[in-house]
């Protein structure tokens, strides 16, 4: 009998483990990557899967751009007469630490065609942007051209889209 209470008592709490580790890969799964929503892509800008460092901090780099092409990629965040689905966009990018850039590169974020944030950035500098898009439909980044024949590599590492909450009890 003891032998069966231990069982019980063990498998109760796998089960409840179990439970809430699928609770925290479900909460993961709901953000949606940017790059992954439609987007029209302009020369210059293309998928990665390198790790570099930044600011002397390892990160994965998922996406990346050359100044020299002037990228832009606009991504369709909500189709027309849609209901909004995402709150925040989750914009992590910078320069590595071993580019060899003579002079500071601009990146520019539009909401709706509207200039949302523009940072500019060295080697080895980061920059995070959390922007509001419960009421927007698309997203451009932009790096303008800084006329340098070498061009400077720009690291995308983190391009998410955060839902917008829906749980029991709350009104959207």
């Amino acid at each position: 009998m003891k032998l069966i209470r231990k069982f019980a008592a063990i498998s109760t709490i796998c089960l409840v483990f179990a439970g809430s580790d699928w609770q925290v890969a479900q909460g993961q799964q709901r953000t949606t990557s940017l790059f992954s929503t439609g987007c029209v892509r302009r020369q210059g800008m293309d998928s990665s899967q390198r790790d570099i460092s930044i600011g002397r901090q390892a990160f994965t780099e998922i996406s990346y751009a050359y100044d020299t092409w002037s990228p832009l990629i606009t991504c369709r965040i909500r189709p027309a007469g849609s209901q909004a689905r995402f709150k925040t966009l989750r914009l992590a990018f910078g320069i590595s630490d071993d580019e060899k850039a003579n002079k500071p590169v601009d990146i520019n974020v539009y909401l709706d065609g509207n200039l949302a944030a523009s940072r500019s950035l060295s080697v080895g500098e980061k920059s995070l942007l959390l922007l509001d898009v419960s009421k927007i439909s698309s997203v451009a980044i932009e790096i303008p051209s800084n006329n340098d024949s070498e061009g400077t590599r720009i690291s995308f590492v983190q391009a998410l889209l955060e839902p917008i909450s829906s749980s029991p009890g709350r009104r959207q």
